[in-house]
């Protein structure tokens, strides 16, 4: 369909490939990594994602519905997808008719699989130690054993937990090591320890970044946020690309004397007779209003703030220093990039986004909204964008 507001999300499959690229570099042989792609791959468009991986040999990718490991595999994806969320008999059945991998939390997710008819079903068990969300307890080892024992068509191909401080997973006495502890004595009573048929992973993007060169560190790996070239906190210690970029671009312009206000109930005032830029990208397109007064964006390789409150279709920019003594049609339609990288290979960080707005990096990706279309690099270099 023909994109007639310019506003877009550029999706860079080039930066996805070259981020998993650094992550499994970083990774011994044979270690297990299953990129997420839960939440329509973080917002960037499930399919292109995961097509992309695929090609680049990932075996394993991991999401939280069972409708999206449904649609992945009705789009092309033949690898191993693991669901990670919580489904109902119905669910179960579908599990099996279309070769999606179970992560088991609860006994109701054992029974509705159990109902099934199936032969041989592989199946990964995730336990609580920490976290306190899904998960069975270590108590629950000894049952499970018996279950197992009695249910020989399920097979146990991997174990898992979830770290809840993955950000002090090199601390010797962090909760990631106490969490660690936990895992590794339920692995031992569920007689997996010393398996190596069975997999076992628990580390997240903060938990690999902080885990390498760790004890921790050997165990596999689900990669999330840096998959996406975002950080969960400050380091140097791997380098990503953006995959996705924000971008919109100026309808017009206004300006406007020392002391008027700009937006509904006119919380930013111009201190100076001022040049403002109106983007048609707002909150209805994921653009948090929280991010009123308190952004940047991209504008003509400079960094420019976002004044006044975010609307539900448009905010404005301050264009001022950047655009003053100039003639300003001919700066119409000039892109502006709300995050990621534009065109001269500046970079505003969604983590950066993220503390302007008080919130986390997860969220503002997640946030963009349908009605934004996403589109490849590809497609946004032969103009379908526009």
């Amino acid at each position: 369909m023909r994109i007639y507001r310019h506003t877009f999300a550029e999706i860079n499959l080039e930066h996805l490939a070259h981020n998993y690229r650094e992550i499994k570099k970083r990774l011994a042989p044979g270690q297990f990594v299953c990129p997420m792609v839960k939440a329509n791959g973080y917002g960037h468009g499930d399919i292109d994602i995961s097509l992309r991986l695929q090609s680049e040999g990932v075996g394993t990718l991991g999401v939280g519905l069972v409708e999206e490991g449904l649609l992945l595999r009705h789009s092309g994806i033949q690898c191993q997808l693991l669901v990670f969320g919580i489904f109902d008999y119905e669910g179960a059945q579908e599990i099996i008719k279309n070769r999606l991998t179970p992560v088991i939390s609860t006994w109701q997710q054992l029974e509705a699989l159990r109902k099934t008819q199936f032969y041989k079903i592989p199946v990964h068990l995730k336990f609580d130690t920490g976290m306190h969300r899904l998960g069975f307890q270590k108590a629950d080892c000894d049952k499970l054993l018996i279950f197992f024992k009695d249910n020989k068509n399920f097979l146990v191909e991997g174990v898992l937990t979830h770290l809840s401080h993955g950000e002090d997973a090199d601390q010797a006495n962090g909760n990631s090591s106490n969490q660690f502890k936990e895992f590794k004595e339920i692995l031992q009573l569920m007689n997996f320890e010393s398996n190596p048929k069975v997999i076992k992973h628990c580390l997240n993007s903060a938990g690999f970044l902080k885990s390498l060169g760790t004890p921790i560190g050997q165990y596999g790996v689900r990669p999330g946020l840096i998959i996406y070239g975002s950080y969960p906190f400050d380091t140097n210690l791997i380098n990503l690309k953006p995959v996705m970029s924000l971008r919109s671009h100026v309808v017009t312009y206004q300006k406007i004397k020392k002391g008027e206000g700009v937006s509904y109930n006119h919380t930013w005032k111009a201190p100076v007779d001022t040049i403002i830029g109106v983007i048609p990208l707002g909150y209805a397109d994921g653009y948090h209003r929280l991010l009123s007064n308190n952004a940047e964006v991209l504008f003509q390789g400079k960094r420019v703030k976002m004044v006044g409150n975010v609307c539900m279709d448009y905010v404005m920019i301050d264009v001022t220093e950047v655009l003053k003594d100039k003639n300003l049609d001919q700066f119409i339609e000039s892109e502006v990039t709300f995050f990621g990288e534009d065109q001269a290979g500046n970079i505003l960080s969604v983590t950066e986004l993220s503390k302007q707005g008080g919130t986390i990096p997860w969220e503002i990706l997640t946030s963009v909204g349908e009605r934004v279309p996403r589109v490849t690099t590809a497609q946004a270099a032969i103009g379908l964008a526009k």
